[in-house]
Parts: structure tokens; sequence; C-alpha cells
């Protein structure tokens, strides 16, 4: 559910999304995930203020997939985020972005699983110089602060790149980032704090082609990301989405991704671990508001240190219905 207000200078959004299931002979797996998503934005001559904030209330489940990948155990996560931002327009050519975020995360009754709650913080700086249509020159910096509530752990971070963004053609586009990073971690022991220094490398690299219904989206990226274990994790990801309208009815669509976390230090430890998720599906339309999804979806994980690794296979049928609404309204002052 959505709901906003439009006018020459501003925008506001609220969106509410509930999702719930249920399992048959498997009641462990139940749950209820819940979002509520604020999104504004002011324009003021050469400046646009934003402001954005995101709660979520899902389950261990899913959440855990990118980083820690503990999702044997159904437990409740907590998530708050909140972004304000501040883009300015030096020049015709060049342009400023700023921006703060704060994510305070926790999980209820974790016990059973190493999951600890955490904050995270971080604030970066975006210069962009258009020297044609097509190519834009991109440089950006960034800081983070990461602490763990469990063991005391704070690590800050501290990265810088630079790159393009480049219009292939009117419908595809190209953003490519290259740059480096530095952390410092500061672990509480008996005797002291345990300070460890390490260096590595971080990237972007984002294709988008659109269609004139669907499109192609892959994102490959490398950086350090918040987890439940305690400490900042050195992601590898590369995810796709692809959907594309075989007929007027029917639609095929793919979600794939892939991750490798790895300690920012390098060391070998049980945050190691290589994960990949495909879910290619088939969907028939039945009416404007009525549509039937067929899906499957592969899960496989791989731990550094276990032999063994996991898989798992799951097929779906799924019945979507939407409600009809309009988009969001543009209004203007009575003259």
């Amino acid at each position: 559910m959505t709901a906003g207000r439009r006018t020459e200078v501003s925008d506001i959004g609220l969106g509410l999304t509930v999702n719930s299931k249920q399992y048959a002979d498997a009641s462990d797996l139940d749950r209820t995930n819940g979002s509520l998503a604020f999104i504004s934005s002011y324009q003021l001559d050469r400046h646009r203020l934003g402001l954005n904030a995101d709660l979520d209330y899902d389950s261990t489940l899913t959440s855990e997939e990118a980083t820690t990948g503990f999702v044997q155990v159904n437990k409740r996560r907590s998530r708050f985020v909140v972004r304000p931002t501040w883009a300015y327009q030096i020049t015709e050519r060049a342009t400023l972005d700023t921006g703060l975020s704060y994510e305070d995360v926790s999980y209820e009754d974790v016990n059973q699983i190493p999951l600890s709650n955490y904050t995270f913080a971080r604030a970066n700086v975006t210069i962009g110089y258009q020297i044609s249509e097509r190519m834009q020159l991109v440089g950006q910096t960034a800081y983070d602060n990461y602490e763990s509530t469990a063991d005391g752990t704070r690590t800050t971070s501290v990265g810088v790149e630079a790159g393009l963004r480049y219009l292939l053609s009117e419908t595809s586009s190209i953003r490519a980032l290259a740059g480096v990073r530095h952390s410092d971690a500061e672990t509480p022991i008996e005797d002291g704090v345990d300070d460890t220094d390490s260096f590595g490398p971080i990237f972007q690299l984002e294709w988008t082609k659109d269609f004139i219904v669907g499109g192609v989206e892959l994102l490959a990226e490398r950086s350090l990301l918040p987890s439940g274990r305690g400490t900042l994790l050195d992601t590898t990801g590369i995810t796709l989405g692809f959907d594309y309208p075989i007929s007027p009815l029917w639609t095929f669509g793919l979600n794939a991704s892939a991750y490798r976390n790895r300690n920012p230090g390098g060391e070998i430890s049980g945050n190691d671990r290589d994960y990949v998720d495909v879910s290619p599906r088939l969907g028939r339309r039945l009416s404007e508001s009525l549509s039937l999804d067929l899906s499957y979806r592969l899960r496989w994980q791989k731990r550094e240190i276990i032999a063994e690794d996991a898989v798992s296979n799951a097929i779906f049928l799924s019945v979507n219905y939407k409600w009809p609404r309009e988009p969001l309204r543009r209004f203007s002052t009575l003259r």
C-alpha cells in the first residue's frame, strides 16, 4: 500500500508492506514480515533536500542471506534506517551529493544462533562532472562506523572511489567505480583493546537495460557490509534482475544473486562463506489485477571451515492480486 503527494517542488510518500507465509506441517517456518517506508524531497533553486526512513520487522530466515547466512532458525529482526540527503548543482556540468545514514538492527531471542545487535552509520560525498551528453565522471568518498553491542567491537572504515556513468543508448546505461578502503577494528580484550588495520579494494559495476515492458539490471559490487556477527564483512556480490514479456499474457523473469563473505583482515573464520540463489519464474496474467506465477528457487551455500555444502530446492505457485491505484497526483495552487 502506498500513498503520497507531489507538488512542483516537493515529493512525499509513504509505503506499507505486509508479507505472511504459512507452511503445512512445518509451523517453525511460518513468518509474517512487515516494512514501513517514508520518502520525501524538496527542491529549492540549486538545492535538493531529502529525508528517507525505513522500518523493517522480518525473520532471520531471509534477512541474513547476504551476510551471516544463519537462516536455519526463525527469529525476529527489527531494523530502523534514516537517511537525510543534500544535493547541490554547482554549475551546469558539476554536481555535489552528500548523505548521512544511521541504521539500528536488533534481534529477538537469538541464543541459538550467534547474532548480536549492532548500529551502523555512514557519511558520504559524491561529486559528478558531465563531460558530454553521454558521459559523467564520478568521484566519491565514504566514512563508516560500526558498533556491535555484544562485545563492544567498533570498526571504522574510509573508502575512496572514482569512475564514470555512461549512457549506452536511450534505454541502456552503465556505471563503473573502483577504489580502495581502509578499516580499523577495535575489539575489547581482557588486558586492553585489540586493534586491527586492514586495506582492500572496493568497486561497483552496474548495467541497466529497459524494455517497453520490463528490463535487465546487473550489479557487481565489493564493499564492507554490516552484519550481526559483530563485524563488518568484506563482501563481493553480484545480483541480476530480469523481466521480459514473452507475450501480452506471459512473462519470464529471473532473479539471481551470489555473495562471497570474508573477514576484512583476511583471517579465516566462520564468517567466510559462498552463497548462490537462483530463482526463475513464469507468470501468466489472468486479468488487469490478477496473475499466476510458477517459480523455482535453488540455493547453495559453502562455509570455509565446514567440509560439506548445503543445497536447497523449492517450487512455488503464487496467486497475486494488485489493488488498482492511481499515480501520485500533482497539486497546484489555485489562482
